[in-house]
């Protein structure tokens, strides 16, 4: 073999060689590769498919969520109103009522000091017999009087 040779058959085996490497493998089993491949991709498809409908199911659920607590904000805001508006009520009528209170103790307190004021003059009157007799008025006579007996 000569040298020529040894070269033309290194060439060979180093093009036949490159020639494997750059081929890919499984070149007779493309179709089911594809198909695997298809295959792969439609129960991807199927899987993110059902992930979007469970998000949609739980996105409607916390909508829905969502306006039940909307609805029962709304509901303890009236009733806190309601209340708030009825204390006003009450606190209102909780002052009329003790401004006649004490318009009523007012009264009383000068009623007091005026029958206070008129028992001291009929003491004195009763002590001190130098004014006029009163006269009597209506079914009273002076016999039935036990004061008028005394004198």
């Amino acid at each position: 073999m000569t040298r020529s040779h040894k070269v033309l058959g290194f060439l060979l085996v180093a093009i036949l060689g490159i020639y494997g490497c750059a081929k890919s493998p499984g070149t007779g089993g493309d179709a089911r590769t594809a198909e695997a491949k298809v295959l792969r991709l439609e129960e991807d498809f199927r899987a993110a498919a059902a992930a979007r409908d469970s998000f949609r199911q739980q996105l409607v659920q916390a909508q829905e969520r969502q306006a039940q607590t909307q609805r029962q904000l709304e509901q303890a805001t009236a009733s806190a109103a309601a209340e708030r508006s009825a204390k006003e009520t009450a606190q209102a009528t909780l002052r009329a009522r003790t401004t006649e209170r004490d318009n009523l103790q007012t009264q009383y307190d000068g009623f007091r000091r005026t029958i206070r004021d008129l028992l001291g003059q009929a003491d004195t009157a009763m002590a001190n017999p130098t004014g006029p007799v009163p006269a009597f008025v209506g079914n009273v006579t002076p016999a039935s009087n036990p004061t008028a007996v005394q004198n």
